[in-house]
C-alpha cells in the first residue's frame, strides 16, 4: 500500500495560493516602480518650468501667473501620484504579510507530511520484519 497524505489537497491549495500571492506581489512591485518613475518625471518637468522662467530674467504679470499655474499643476499631479504610491506600498505590505503566512502554513504541512511519511515507513518496515520472521519461522518448523 502506497503512502497517502490526508492533507494533500490542503497542501496543494496552499501552494497555489502562495504562487498567486507571489505573482500579485510582483505585479504590485512593478506598479510601484512605474508610479515612482512618473513622480520623478513630474519633478523633472516642474524643475524645467522653474528654470525656464528664471532664465528669462524680468517676468511680466502674465508670465508669473503662467509659472504659478504650471507649478501648481505639477504639484497637484505629484501629490496625486504620491497618494497612489502610498496606497500601493500599503497593498504590497498586506500581500507580503499574507504570503509569509501562506509560506509558514505550507512549511508546517510539509513537516507534517515528512513526519507522517516516516511513521508510515516505520510501520511498513515493522510489517516487513514480521512477515520475514513468519517466513523464517515457517521454514524452521517445516524443515
Amino acid at each position: 500500500m502506497a503512502f497517502k497524505f490526508r492533507l494533500q489537497r490542503i497542501y496543494t491549495v496552499r501552494r497555489k495560493e502562495e504562487e498567486t500571492l507571489k505573482n500579485e506581489l510582483s505585479k504590485i512591485s512593478e506598479k510601484i516602480e512605474n508610479v515612482k518613475n512618473i513622480i520623478q518625471q513630474l519633478t523633472i518637468e516642474k524643475k524645467k518650468i522653474e528654470n525656464n522662467f528664471l532664465q528669462k530674467g524680468l517676468l511680466s504679470k502674465r508670465d508669473l501667473i503662467e509659472l504659478e499655474r504650471g507649478i501648481r499643476f505639477y504639484e497637484t499631479e505629484m501629490e496625486k501620484y504620491q497618494k497612489e504610491l502610498q496606497r500601493l506600498l500599503e497593498e504590497r505590505e498586506n500581500i507580503r504579510k499574507n504570503l509569509l503566512e501562506r509560506m509558514k502554513e505550507r512549511k508546517m504541512l510539509e513537516k507534517l507530511r515528512e513526519r507522517r511519511l516516516k511513521e508510515y515507513q516505520a510501520e511498513e518496515n515493522l510489517k516487513e520484519r514480521k512477515r520475514m520472521d513468519e517466513v523464517a519461522e515457517r521454514k524452521f518448523w517445516w524443515s
